[in-house]
């Protein structure tokens, strides 16, 4: 077997299985997994102790690049997946210009294929106007949209009128949506009423984004799912009840799938209360008991993505909020996260590392159509890899995180488990910590056939 690569001594991990195998790899991709070193490349690397799992796939970021690059850039963006384990990020359209159009969507890829240092996929953004636009998109590339049904950063609330006249158009060239789901009016009735009180404490914001206005608006998306037929996913999924709802669903064969983040595994209204601006995000996170019921969904895998909603704000502007949690922005760093906190939850015995295989890698890859080149240890798909130590524990801090923030709200916090070594398409792109990839290795990738 003619390989550029092989790596020995690992244990490898899909979604159903942990097993012990070489890995070839040539010209980037997986040509052979055999049990034992049948040939020797001039490269081998030995995984001993170490389990290697197919990249992470991250369906929700936000790098805000071009137009907000005091918040992060592509490649500091990019860097802070590689050194997540992730291999493939999906970045939304909230950049400058908004991408609303194929022209856009085209001019956005031809500006980052430059500065990013792991693969990249693209939303196109939904509105009130661009309808007629989204087949354009899904043709020049676009691995899905992105809408909202509530006004939040500048966007469009979609309410259900929208929403089935989006779908119906969806349907028809078999694309799919992923939307946030809190409902508006409601939203907008809880802020006037708090601000009347002249609250300023955090402790607003789960009055302010209540467990209702996500049920009603996720209701609504799913509705309009059964009507069209067409494919929807609800994203940064907060409740397990409706993690169970949209499970039903789905068995019913309605193609609603659920995505949910790895702060709702990991921070709860007691963590808002303590740190303030820095565990703003919406809808927020909820009640220990959620949470803990969250993981359970996770090792059920009524979830399909675990994704990391990742939304970056310089620390000076969160800390804003402190003394008035009104003046911070929504939104925390989380890319290069999620993995740990995920392998930290197999270390308490909450989930499994084929688990993590699945939420990350195989079920993404196959939700947004790249099944075949991503996300699994098969032969034939790029080699993104990840390179575990389940023993590895160690304690997060500002001063390491790579994104441009510089801070996480996991800051001080003991995690077991972590990524040592990243490869996209076979090169290696972060080691013990380190990122070594260069912009403009990462490829825009999108659906074939």
């Amino acid at each position: 077997m003619k390989a550029d690569i092989a790596i020995i001594n690992g244990l490898l991990v899909d979604s159903q299985r942990i097993y012990p195998g070489v890995i070839y790899i040539q010209d980037g991709k997986i040509i052979g997994i055999t049990q034992s070193l049948e040939s020797r490349p001039e490269k081998i690397i030995d995984a001993r102790g170490l389990h290697i799992l197919p990249g992470a796939i991250d369906g929700h970021v936000h790098m805000m690049d071009p137009g907000y690059t005091d918040r992060e850039d592509f490649t500091t963006g990019t860097s802070a997946a590689a050194r997540g384990g992730v291999t493939t990020v999906i970045d939304h359209h909230r950049t400058v210009p908004q991408v609303f159009s194929a022209r856009e969507l085209i001019e956005k890829k031809d500006y980052l294929e430059k500065r990013s240092v792991v693969d990249f996929g693209l939303l196109g953004g939904l509105n009130l106007k661009n309808v007629g636009n989204l087949r354009g998109m899904w043709e020049a590339g676009a691995l899905g949209f992105k809408g909202f049904t509530c006004e939040l950063h500048e966007a469009d609330a979609l309410l259900p009128g929208n929403l089935m006249e989006i779908l119906k158009d969806i349907r028809q060239f078999n694309g799919i949506a992923l939307f946030h789901c809190e409902e508006d009016s409601l939203l907008k009735k809880n802020e006037e009423l708090l601000r009347k009180e002249g609250r300023k404490d955090p402790m607003i914001i789960p009055e302010w984004r209540t467990t209702e206005a996500e049920e009603l608006a996720v209701r609504a998306v799913l509705h309009a799912s059964r009507s069209t037929g067409a494919r929807v996913a609800v994203a940064h999924t907060s409740l397990p009840s409706l993690v169970l709802e949209m499970a039903q669903a789905r068995a019913q064969g309605i193609p609603i799938y659920t995505e949910t983040c790895g702060q709702y595994l990991y921070l709860t209204e007691e963590d808002l209360e303590k740190q303030g601006p820095f565990v703003k995000f919406t809808p927020p996170p909820r009640k220990k008991e959620e949470m803990e019921k969250m993981w359970w969904c996770a090792s059920q895998r009524l979830i399909d993505m675990v994704n990391s909603d990742h939304c970056p704000y310089p620390y000076s502007e969160k800390e804003a909020g402190i003394k008035d949690i009104w003046l911070a922005p929504f939104g925390i760093p989380g890319v290069e996260t999620v993995t740990r906190i995920l392998l930290d939850g197999v270390s308490r015995g909450r989930l499994t590392l084929q688990d993590i295989a699945y939420l990350r890698s195989e079920r993404p890859a196959l939700i947004y159509g790249l099944t075949g080149q991503k996300g699994s240890l098969q032969i034939g798909c790029d080699a993104d890899l990840i390179f575990v130590d389940l023993k590895q524990r160690a304690m997060i801090d500002n001063k390491k995180i790579v994104s441009k923030c510089g801070w996480t709200p996991y800051h001080g916090r003991e995690f077991q488990g972590d990524v040592v070594l990243t490869m996209v398409r076979g090169k290696v792109v972060m080691e013990d910590g380190k990122v070594t990839g260069e912009p403009g290795w990462g490829r825009f990738v999108t659906r074939k056939g």
